[in-house]
């Protein structure tokens, strides 16, 4: 189970900094997230990352899910083990790569259809398989799929990937409820 608590507020700007806590580690907030897009934050061991004090990292499901695969990650006991990192995972929830990867990409509010920039492959990802695949990763704490628009963009396309991204956190949460992960 997550929980955040306030720690000190500031009352001149309202700006805050807290605790996040989950089931393996505490973060102070505000926090600094290095990505490790493919399990690892490149030219840093986890060694090197506790001694600058970082407290959680981010991991990018959708690269995860096509190499090594969230299968092969559970199998070795989950992103921590598989890593050696003993501290809190954010996993994305490729809704990103949604965006990035657009030309390798068709979207209806099914899900994402990917073609795999590795090999060309068919990938397809919906709210119910991110949320599965972040599970099956043992992330701390799990992105719901989302669809975002670039800068600028017309008012009716930026209506429709918010009224996509709330049907899919809905499915999201649903899925949550009736998985046996959910607390």
């Amino acid at each position: 189970m997550m929980r955040f608590s306030v720690t000190h507020t500031d009352p001149r700007t309202a700006a805050r900094t807290g605790v996040l806590k989950t089931d393996r580690y505490a973060v102070d907030t505000p926090a600094f997230m290095p990505v490790a897009t493919q399990a690892t934050v490149k030219g840093l061991t986890p060694a090197d990352l506790t001694d600058i004090g970082v407290d959680i990292i981010v991991c990018n499901t959708y690269h995860l899910m096509l190499r090594p695969s969230a299968a092969l990650i559970k199998e070795q006991g989950g992103l921590h083990r598989f890593m050696g990192w003993d501290r809190a995972i954010l996993t994305d929830s490729g809704g990103f790569q949604a965006y990035s990867l657009s030309a390798l990409r068709t979207v209806n509010d099914e899900g994402i259809q990917f073609s795999s920039h590795l090999d060309g492959s068919k990938h397809f990802l919906d709210p119910e398989s991110a949320v599965d695949i972040q599970d099956a990763l043992g992330a701390d704490i799990a992105m719901i799929l989302d669809f975002f628009t670039p800068y600028p963009s017309q008012l009716l396309e930026a209506r429709i990937a918010v009224e996509r991204t709330v049907g899919w956190a809905e499915r999201s949460i649903k899925v949550k409820k009736n998985s046996h992960y959910s607390a």
